[in-house]
């Protein structure tokens, strides 16, 4: 047994005819079973309480572990526990209850004057990233997502309101030139909150995109009412059109940054028209709603949407569908689109329809156990804390989130900052004065490679 930090790994060994292999787990298997059945539904006046961070320490193993199995192809013992325990519809519970909690509560708690231990605050905002995490490995496949029953509505209603969020975060991180280099030392904690429930939120963004796209691409074993939340409540294809024109993936800081592996990475040359994963989810998940014909029939094109969504045939150049074969279709779904009009039945089809009930009923149990009771409990259990107290839970969640094992499988390419010329590969300092992307070391070598970069020169620029 081997130790990360604090985080135990053990390691389980399979023999084949030829060779052995060995694969490390978060948790050792028999526990797997039980931290699965030990997860309960938490209401909000909850939330913060002892029993909460037991479970928010075992969502924590149970994401990690689901993340080692899906990156090192063991069997993903995880998600078939998961979804035979029936324990979908409840994770899609507890970030409902820590959506309202964040727009109920965390405004209030923040206007404390006394407030000091902010990592306490932010465990609870990691705990709705941890979750949502953990359902992005594991809805990959048709069977989760089949799993997911009635609770595909809440989810739906989920995914598109912090993707809303996100178009609106994404702005600010591209008018925000730079984070400050130094301010960070001096900010109040209720600054610090803040700009870490941004990032938060950011991180949740991009992660229920690939959501939508798996929901969007098994809708068929969804409940009927998915599909006319996903077009008639929440417009995804004009949401996701959105999304694909600001490209909250990248951004200009210091050169161009992409957000790849949950962190921004320095790109320049041919990386920058690299499709990150997120961006390709997006142009998955457009395909998957305007080639179901079940869900378009559904679906009025007016002249607003057929405007929106026209839009992105513009942003399917060569670079993209040689990355995305498959988009190839999508353009002549779209160039199909902005010729035509299609006038959808406008009542889904549907006598009777299912409606989501999770938020509803926490809004509803906060109501009757009185909000104002809740603040009160909220403010002993996050801003009135001994110093013991603090203590303890720094020790608890230091424990919970140490990360060092999940970077062992982070296959990530992290790009240097380095420039380097793109002709010879030397040390470079100049670019091309156009699209400010290629950098090159002499004038001898810009004009040498002026042949080849010319074609891709005005897609660099566009970016």
């Amino acid at each position: 047994m081997a130790t990360v930090g604090m985080i135990k790994i053990c390691y389980i060994f399979r023999s084949t005819e030829d060779t052995k292999m060995s694969f490390p787990t978060a948790v050792f298997p028999e526990e797997i079973d039980y931290l699965i059945d030990s997860l309960r539904r938490f209401q909000v006046y909850d939330v913060g309480t002892s029993r909460w961070f037991d479970q928010n320490e075992t969502i924590m193993k149970l994401t990690q572990q689901a993340y080692i199995e899906a990156c090192s192809d063991q069997e993903e013992v995880v998600k078939d526990r998961i979804k035979v325990e029936g324990k979908l519809p409840l994770l899609v519970h507890e970030i409902h209850c820590i959506l309202v909690w964040k727009n109920k509560l965390l405004p209030i708690l923040l206007k404390e004057d006394k407030l000091e231990a902010s990592f306490v605050l932010y465990s609870v905002l990691y705990y709705e990233l941890t979750i949502v995490t953990l359902l992005e490995t594991i809805l990959f496949h048709r069977g989760t997502c089949e799993a997911l029953n009635e609770s595909a509505l809440d989810l739906t209603d989920y995914c598109a309101q912090v993707v809303g969020l996100l178009i609106g975060l994404s702005y600010d991180n591209k008018q925000t030139v730079s984070e400050q280099s130094n301010g960070t030392l001096n900010e109040s904690a209720r600054e610090e909150i803040e700009r870490l429930k941004r990032d938060v939120d950011f991180k949740i963004g991009l992660k229920c995109l690939t959501i939508l796209s798996y929901l969007t691409n098994n809708i068929m074993v969804l409940p009927l009412s998915t599909k006319n939340r996903l077009t008639r409540v929440h417009d995804i294809p004009c949401l996701i059109a959105e999304i694909l024109h600001v490209k909250p993936w990248i951004r200009r800081r210091n050169g161009i940054e992409k957000f790849i592996d949950d962190g921004w990475i320095s790109t320049c040359g041919n990386d920058i028209l690299k499709v990150t994963k997120h961006e390709a989810q997006s142009w998955f998940c457009l395909f998957s709603v305007l080639s179901n014909n079940d869900i378009m029939e559904d679906y009025n094109i007016n002249e607003f949407r057929q405007e929106q969504i026209g839009k992105c045939l513009g942003l399917l150049n060569e670079c993209i569908l040689d990355q995305l074969p498959a988009l190839v279709q999508l353009k002549q779904i779209l160039s199909t689109l902005k010729m035509q009009r299609t006038k959808g039945r406008g009542h889904g089809g549907l006598l009777l329809e299912e409606l989501p009930e999770i938020k509803n009923d926490i809004l509803n149990e906060a109501g009757k156990y009185g909000w104002s009771k809740i603040i009160e409990t909220h403010k002993r259990t996050f801003i009135e804390l001994p110093q013991e107290e603090i203590s303890d839970i720094a020790k608890r969640l230091y424990s919970a989130y140490n990360t060092g094992l999940m970077e062992i499988f982070a296959y990530q390419d992290k790009k240097s900052s380095y420039k380097f010329c793109e002709v010879c590969k030397k040390s470079a300092e100049k670019k091309c004065s156009k699209c400010e992307c290629i950098f090159y070391c002499s004038r001898e070598c810009q004009v040498s490679d002026w042949t080849r970069h010319k074609k891709q020169c005005h897609h660099l620029k566009i970016v």
